[in-house]
């Protein structure tokens, strides 16, 4: 066997080689791979007014739990008691406790678009005399994800990250 014939063997196996270390890092990613995009989260007064904003870099996964409400009481979550009087992607309506006391929660979702709409939770004190609380969100995909930002950072409209939802601390 000849040197050139050596030498074009070799680097076919390199290519083989190399070609197969591609379809692995392929394999890797995602068939259905989704970049992250950037949300404005608004909280909604009953006037209509805005009381507050946040903008977020948000993945599928982030943007599916938007309209999954888990409020605390005190610092602590309020955990569900049995099954929801109501599931539906529209309507959610489930007791929960946090604390020693029973509440009512009732969220409801309305959509403009997928990537405008609004959720809407009441929370009820079912033992005590106390008070509910009421807030609304509104959530807008505004476009991709500013440069330097990743999944779970989140800071002022406008701004650089201030913090990660993911992570619970600052940018990183």
């Amino acid at each position: 066997m000849s040197f050139t014939m050596t030498m074009r063997r070799l680097a076919a196996v390199g290519l083989v080689l190399v070609l197969a270390g591609c379809e692995r890092e392929v394999a890797k990613t995602p068939v259905h791979f989704t970049a992250p995009s950037l949300w404005r989260v608004a909280v909604v007064e009953d006037s209509g007014g805005q009381a507050g904003a946040v903008d977020i870099c948000a993945n599928p996964e982030l943007v599916s739990a938007f309209t999954r409400v888990e409020p605390q009481v005190g610092g602590l979550p309020c955990l569900p008691v049995g099954q929801p009087a109501k599931d539906t992607p529209e309507e959610r309506i489930v007791r929960c406790e946090a604390g020693g006391s029973r509440y009512g929660l009732y969220v409801t979702t309305t959509r403009k678009a997928a990537d405008d709409f609004t959720v809407r939770f009441a929370l009820q004190p079912l033992q005590d005399a106390g008070g509910k609380i009421v807030q609304s969100r509104r959530y807008h995909r505004l476009g991709p994800c500013p440069t330097g930002w990743k999944a779970g950072d989140q800071g002022r409209p406008g701004g650089p990250p201030t913090s990660s939802l993911l992570t619970g601390q600052g940018p990183g």
